[in-house]
This record gives structure tokens, C-alpha cells and sequence, in this order.
């Protein structure tokens, strides 16, 4: 079964271990905005999932109790739930079912519903930025204390006057205002609860989006409130790095050694003709070794080289089948003279890939990209009307690309201010503003590179996608080797303070693990009565391999165990133990 996932699609699970996400189809706008924002971020975490329509009438009811966790998905659905409904919900909860608010309108809720997500008095509210303290709680564990987001436009939701003494805010305000909120003490046996006073309308990229910082409370909300045992499809914490524009430099790719001691496999993008015999012996030399992936990102940058570009014209017109053909067989015996085996994920210069240049790479064993544009797009007509897969994120997405499905794209970074007008969006090229190159800075800023670097990889791997490390070679260029050390260490010292270890991989395995997470979702969930096991079974096709990523209760927080699942096509079922 070779299924590709749709962000608004509707893949229901079942078993006694998915969510029930409570929405209601006839409140138009609102149910719009969960089918835009937040269904698609359900279906790329990986979570098991079915949908209770309000809006049904004569439905079956759901077995609430029998589920792992009960989210009111949208606005409006807690004034909406009715006193028969409310009452199973609570009845669910006391037996250990966990409970969570997306409701910004929940200021207009029952006072019995409001008092059960921490709320004793409210007004209705518009929140223009949210900060964290010193909070240690698990939902919030991704965020550094003194973190501070400000939102492009106002976001509605509910401002908490008197919270209750049952629960704790983990996030707030400039005004002091809480916007999300824990339950503190949770009984044996009881689900938590967990409520975000804001609308579901901040992950629209209008206002605030995906991607950008927040995302890790959506999926570690889930996550906490979830009863366990609790299964789902979770992007493993995959760190990477990316380098364009790779002429050798000062060092003969040196610089790669400092990055593979600090356990990076970077893919290096090469302007071939640039490179001399010893940069192209050490990148020979790092292809074999497995310590660099190697692509041919353009012959030569474009104001010395004809033709300017390998793969498409630097001004968008196509190649001819005669033209390419020429400038592949050039990469033919480019990679047999230096015994390089390329990519299988090609490293563009300017991500320009022309249409007419697939079937050469598919020949070629290089179906995956890392491009910020469709194909047969110049950079300069960048297309911002492009939506892929998940949240129509530029940097942020991987999917199979029009208007061929054999080729995928998978990228992980932030455009940034880079090559684009759009300031919103995030670090972009980590070194970027950091270093001397093109008078950018009037000294190599270390500290400020390794905060980039390091906020970079934590909205990646936050976000869950994954992390990279990108940069052009140019800048490392003007960095003294001691300097760049500094760098990369400085990076890695951050990286070990997260919630999660990194896992460092390469571009190559990333996109193929992408690949088969697209294709592939947990169609039932159950565990056993004393909770000691959970039975998952998976629907799709996995070429590789992936992780399924199974929590339990530790603590005050969560713990997960990776269980990996080999190749399959179809259905697979798998058991998973769990250690108490």
C-alpha cells in the first residue's frame, strides 16, 4: 500500500491508546482553522488519532474512557460539548484518560468547564507575544527560561483573572497573562490536563505559524496528557549539516575534521571546477570514509563558469536533452575520476533544478532534494504560493514533488533573511551575519554563530522535523581554524543540554527515514490491562526503516523508548514491552 499522507486528510485510528480530538464541523470557521493548523501537525507527529463530530447527529458515541486522551480541538467546542458529553468527559478523566484545551474561546465555557482546565475568572483577550520563566515542567522543558516570541498579528483567546490553585502556567503573557497551564497534582489513576488560553489561530504563518519556536508544546501536550503507554510516529531527534557553495577554501576541507570529531556528517555541496587536486583527493577521501556526503552543486558560481548552472539556467529556462546530457556525462567522469559516489540527496546551487534534468538523477540513484522551490523555478520568481507537506512551509517540509512522485524534498532550515525579503522566518544560514565574508560583521562573531547554530538545530529538532546546520563555505572560510573549533564545540555544548540527545545522521538517511514516515501511520493502538505492553499496528511502506516512539509516565514527566520496525509493505503489526 503506497499511500502518501495529506496534511487535511483524515486517517482515523483505534484502539484504546489514540486521541479523540473533539471538533465540530458547523462552526465553519473554526473547524477550518484546526483542518489548517493543527490537523496537519497531528498527522506529522505521528499520533493515532479519531475525530468526534459535535456537528454529527445520531452518531455512536465514543467509548471515552477507552482512549488515551480527549482534546477539544478547536474554538468553540468547549461552550459546545452540552452537559451529557461534559460529564463522560470527566467520568474519562477520573479513570485515567487525559484531557486537553486548544479552546481560545474557553472564556465563554460552563463555569464547571472552565474551573476543569485551571480558570476561575476570565474575560476575553487578544495576546501579543508569549514568554517562559524558570518552569522545569515537561511540556515546556524545550523552552530556555526568558524566552520571548512576538507574534506578527494579535491572537484571540481567554485572559485567566483568577487561576485556580490546581494548576500551574508554564507560559504567559508580557502582561503577566498565563497562555498555557498544567494541572499540578494528579491522583492515582487520574489523566492530566493540560490548557493553552489561546486560539488555534497562532500556528496560522499569518500570525505566528509553525515552525518558529512553539511547535514542541503542541506534540510534548500531547505527549504528557497522553495515558500510558502511548505510541506515535515521532520524528527521532536527527541533527544534520548542510554546506554550500564548496570551493576547498583555505584549509582543503579540513574544517569537515573539526565537524566529524563533534559527530556531524555534513553534505557538502561542490562548485567542481573550483576545487584542486588536493580539495578533491580529501573530498574523495571523505566520501569513501563515510565522514562527508558528496553533490555537485554547480559547475562554478555563475559569474565565471558557462554554462552557469548544471541543472537549470540561472534564469529559469530549461536545458536541452543535448545540454544535459553533456553535463552529466561531465559529472559521470568527474565522480569515477576521483572515486566519489555522490548523494542520493543533490545539494543545488540555488535549489535550481530544471524539469528536464529528472530522469538524468533518477538514472543516477539521486531521487531526494534539498531545495526551498519547486522544480523548473528560478530562484529569482521564488514561489511562495508553493504549500508542501505539512504546514506549506518553505523550509520546513518533505514530500514528493510535482510532476514527479519518484523525486522527493526534504529540508529542514529557515530561509532567514537570506536571498529573500521576508524577515519572518526564522535563524537561515547559521553563519550569516556572524564573520567577516562580504564585510557582514567587522570581526567573526563566535558567540552570536554559536547561538544561531544552536537555535537553528532547536527549532528543527523542536519542531520536529530535524535539525541542520547550514551554512556556505565562504564563511567558514574567514574563520581561523581555533575559531572554528570554538564554533563547533560551542554548538555541541548546547546541543547536549536538550531534554533529548541528538541523534547525528546524514542528509542521505534522513531523507529516506522522511520518505517512509510520509507513507506510513499507526492505524491502531492498544495496551494491555495492567499497561505492561502496547500492540501498534502500522499501515504504509517502509523502504529503510523507522522508529516508533513509545512514552511512559517518569516522574513528574515522560520517558521514551525507540522501537524500530524494518521494511514492510501493507500492514505490520508490532508489540512493544514496557519496563516499569
Amino acid at each position: 500500500m503506497d499511500v502518501v499522507l495529506q496534511a487535511t486528510g483524515n486517517y482515523p485510528s483505534t484502539g484504546n491508546r489514540v486521541l479523540l480530538l473533539v471538533v465540530n464541523t458547523a462552526l465553519e470557521a473554526e473547524y477550518t482553522v484546526f483542518e489548517r493548523t493543527l490537523l496537519p501537525a497531528i498527522h506529522h507527529f505521528g499520533f493515532p488519532y479519531r475525530l468526534i463530530d459535535l456537528a454529527r447527529e445520531g452518531a455512536d458515541p465514543e467509548p471515552l474512557a477507552d482512549a488515551a486522551a480527549i482534546v477539544l480541538a478547536h474554538d468553540g467546542i468547549a461552550s459546545a460539548l452540552g452537559e451529557a458529553l461534559w460529564k463522560e468527559i470527566v467520568t474519562a478523566v477520573r479513570k485515567g484518560c487525559g484531557a486537553l484545551s486548544w479552546d481560545g474561546a474557553i472564556h465563554k465555557a460552563e463555569a464547571a468547564v472552565r474551573l476543569f482546565f485551571g480558570i476561575e475568572d476570565t474575560v476575553p483577550a487578544e495576546f501579543d507575544d508569549i514568554r517562559f520563566g524558570d518552569s522545569t515542567h515537561y511540556v515546556s522543558a524545550w523552552q530556555e527560561a526568558g524566552a520571548h516570541y512576538r507574534f506578527l498579528r494579535s491572537v484571540p483567546g481567554t485572559a485567566v483573572t483568577r487561576q485556580t490553585n490546581s494548576f500551574e502556567t508554564i507560559a504567559e503573557d508580557g502582561a503577566g497573562r498565563p497562555l498555557a497551564a498544567t494541572v499540578r497534582k494528579v491522583f492515582v489513576d487520574e489523566g492530566k490536563r493540560c490548557a493553552f488560553y489561546f486560539s488555534p489561530l497562532l500556528w496560522q504563518r499569518s500570525v505566528f505559524g509553525h515552525a518558529m519556536g512553539l511547535d514542541d508544546l503542541l506534540w510534548r501536550s500531547i505527549v504528557w496528557v497522553a495515558r500510558k503507554p502511548f505510541a506515535a510516529l515521532l520524528m527521532p531527534p536527527f541533527v544534520t549539516c548542510r554546506i554550500d557553495d564548496v570551493s576547498g577554501s583555505y584549509d582543503h576541507l579540513d574544517y569537515v575534521r573539526v565537524l566529524n570529531e563533534h559527530g556531524w556528517i555534513p553534505n557538502l555541496g561542490l562548485f567542481l571546477e573550483d576545487l584542486d587536486e588536493e580539495d578533491l583527493k580529501a573530498a574523495s577521501r571523505l566520501s569513501r570514509e563515510g565522514n562527508a556526503e558528496i553533490s555537485a552543486h554547480s559547475f562554478d558560481e555563475l559569474e565565471r563558469c558557462k554554462p552557469d548552472q548544471i541543472y537549470l539556467k540561472h534564469n529559469g529556462e530549461e536545458y536541452e536533452p543535448e545540454e544535459l546530457a553533456e553535463h552529466f556525462q561531465r559529472l559521470d567522469s568527474f565522480y569515477a575520476k576521483w572515486d566519489i559516489t555522490p548523494s542520493r540527496t543533490v545539494n543545488i546551487h540555488y535549489d535550481e533544478l530544471g524539469l528536464n534534468a529528472l530522469p538524468y538523477l533518477y538514472k543516477r540513484n539521486q531521487p531526494f532534494t534539498m531545495g526551498l522551490i519547486p522544480f523548473g523555478v528560478a530562484w529569482s520568481a521564488n514561489s511562495y504560493s508553493w504549500e508542501p507537506y505539512p504546514y506549506g512551509h518553505q523550509g520546513f517540509n518533505y514530500g514528493p514533488m510535482e510532476p514527479d512522485h519518484r523525486f522527493w524534498n526534504v529540508v529542514a532550515h529557515h530561509l532567514g533573511g537570506y536571498k529573500t525579503p521576508d524577515t519572518h522566518m526564522g535563524v537561515g544560514e547559521f553563519l550569516g551575519s556572524c564573520t567577516v565574508f562580504a564585510g557582514e560583521n567587522g570581526h567573526n562573531d563566535i558567540s552570536r554563530a554559536v547561538d544561531r547554530g544552536a537555535a537553528a538545530l532547536k527549532i528543527g529538532v523542536g519542531s520536529r522535523f530535524f535539525g541542520t546546520l547550514m551554512t556556505h563555505e565562504q564563511r567558514i572560510a574567514v574563520i581561523p581554524p581555533d575559531e572554528w573549533l570554538a564554533i563547533v564545540s560551542g554548538i555541541s555544548e548546547r546541543l547536549a543540554r536538550w531534554p533529548e540527545k541528538p541523534v547525528f545522521e546524514s542528509y542521505d538517511r534522513i531523507a529516506a527515514y522522511c520518505k517512509d514516515k510520509r507513507r506510513t501511520r499507526i492505524v491502531s493502538a492498544a495496551a494491555s490491562e495492567y499497561r505492561t505492553e502496547i500492540r501498534f499496528e502500522l499501515e504504509g511502506v517502509v523502504e529503510t526503516g523507522l522508529s516508533v516512539a513509545v512514552f511512559t509516565d517518569e516522574s513528574e514527566g515522560c520517558r521514551c523508548e525507540w522501537h524500530a520496525v524494518g521494511p514492510f509493505s501493507g500492514r505490520r503489526e508490532q508489540l512493544a514491552k514496557i519496563v516499569l
